[in-house]
């Protein structure tokens, strides 16, 4: 079986070379998720952050221009990646209500246990809490984050703070464990407040003189800091604060490129980049007063779902932009059908590896929701160049992106064809998350989903996002 399975990758990847079928090793998986990076953000995306480790992903395989996660922040957005399902089916009550839980309960058979029964070493190490309440994150182990690499091979990590202690047990693991394995990580910047290391925001002071507050006020705003809420301060800033906001922003973005470029020092050692699907994305974009927002988790505009998705590895031609509208929940399929996978049927995201040879693959659509503790937006379907944002009451908005990227024309009455069938998509796509909800939903243990509810509330609580 196992040859065959080899037989089977090796059919996906030679990509039509007449490429024989001799037993060939599983290929590796290391997905990257930068918590709160805007796709703009890039510098292979035309942003102002100098990332050339992220872009190396992107020279080397796949950039998609508009990719999507599915929630405008983590819990429901990092169940809908691991899962390759719209999160709200996994919620513990109905998307028009607010503060729901979003829980990947034990019934539920994920890729990462699969390709664990098939011999791989699974591993995560993801900083934000928030991902590890959802239980989306089962059928990986667990690394130690304190893993302090003295004696190992990230010993040589040239750096000691803790953003860079963060990154040796990932290290290790990237360079020494057999292959195959399937590894992620998960690093919380450049997520709020914007605090990027001193070396980082020593250019930053011209931007900073002849503000009311010092520079050091500007990189402690955050949600958890009752005292320095940046949403309580932002509204009330200059445009010249917002700016500086921005720019420790992009210097945080640069400080995961300079820690995600070890890691790819541990691939380099081994050889491994050949036989390693690298995959680079995020769970949510951030706003910077776009549309009267600041952070994330409040609405369904493109400057919070808009996310990098870069995809290197066997098979895909380097140097590929992909225009074509796709979701995080298309991500999972994606890897099965690439790894050889006989799982997760009932995921609802469309595997794009076709896109990933350099075809075509027929229309293609985004969709998502779960801003519940918001309020504004309900659900969002991108598809083309169109962008729908529902509201509960009914009504909508309709966007042109190729005209409007910006979001700020509403084309529903002048276009109200379009705007009438992306909303029924839409409703339709929510009429079947709520009976997937339902059926999961019996079938969980209610003293288990209790318990995540209660921390899931403190630890939000606790970070600012709810009250």
């Amino acid at each position: 079986m196992r040859s065959l399975r080899a037989c089977a990758l090796a059919a996906l990847t030679a990509l039509g070379t007449g490429a024989g079928c001799a037993p060939a090793p599983e290929p590796n998986v290391l997905l990257i998720v930068s918590d709160s990076l805007r796709a703009d953000a890039l510098a292979c995306s035309r942003g102002d952050a100098r990332t050339p480790h992220l872009c190396r992903v992107a020279a080397a395989g796949a950039l998609f221009e508009n990719a999507r996660a599915a929630a405008p922040w983590t819990p429901p957005s990092a169940v809908a990646l691991f899962t390759g399902s719209h999160p709200e089916g996994f919620a513990d009550r109905p998307a028009s209500e607010r503060d729901a839980v979003y829980f990947v309960g034990a019934e539920h058979h994920t890729l990462a246990e699969v390709l664990a029964e098939r011999g791989y070493a699974a591993a995560a190490d993801v900083d934000n809490f928030l991902v590890h309440r959802t239980g989306a994150l089962q059928g990986f182990a667990r690394l130690d984050p304190n893993a302090t690499g003295d004696g190992g091979a990230a010993a040589s990590i040239p750096s000691r703070d803790e953003g860079a202690l963060r990154t040796y047990a990932m290290f290790d693991f990237l360079a020494a464990t057999p292959e195959p394995f399937f590894a992620v990580r998960w690093i919380l910047d450049p997520h709020a407040p914007y605090s990027p290391p001193t070396e980082l925001v020593a250019g930053l002071e011209p931007l900073a003189a002849g503000l009311p507050r010092p520079l050091g006020f500007y990189a402690s705003l955050g949600h958890q800091n009752a005292e320095n809420r940046l949403r309580r301060h932002a509204p009330s800033m200059n445009e010249a604060e917002h700016r500086l906001l921005r720019a420790l922003y992009e210097r945080e973005v640069e400080w995961v490129d300079r820690r995600v470029g070890w890691l790819f020092d541990a691939l380099d050692r081994r050889g491994l980049w050949d036989r390693t699907y690298v995959i680079v994305t995020s769970d949510h974009g951030e706003a910077f007063g776009e549309h009267g927002i600041f952070l994330h988790g409040k609405g369904l505009y493109d400057e919070l779902l808009r996310v990098p998705l870069i995809v290197a590895g066997p098979g895909i031609p380097p140097g590929l932009r992909i225009a074509a509208p796709v979701s995080l929940t298309d991500l999972f399929p994606t890897l099965r059908e690439l790894l050889g996978v006989d799982c997760c049927a009932d995921a609802q995201g469309r595997s794009f590896a076709a896109l990933l040879r350099g075809g075509r693959d027929g229309e293609r659509f985004a969709y998502a929701g779960s801003p519940n503790h918001t309020g504004r937006g309900h659900e969002a379907v991108v598809e083309g160049t169109l962008k729908w944002i529902a509201q509960p009451d009914g009504g909508g908005a309709l966007y042109d992106l190729a005209e409007d990227p910006g979001e700020t024309h509403d084309l529903a009455a002048e276009r109200r064809a379009d705007a009438e069938r992306l909303a029924r998509r839409a409703r339709a796509l929510a009429a079947e998350n709520e009976e997937l909800r339902v059926r999961r939903l019996a079938s969980r243990d209610a003293g288990e989903l209790d318990a995540v509810r209660h921390e899931t509330r403190r630890e939000l609580e606790a970070l600012g996002y709810v009250r």
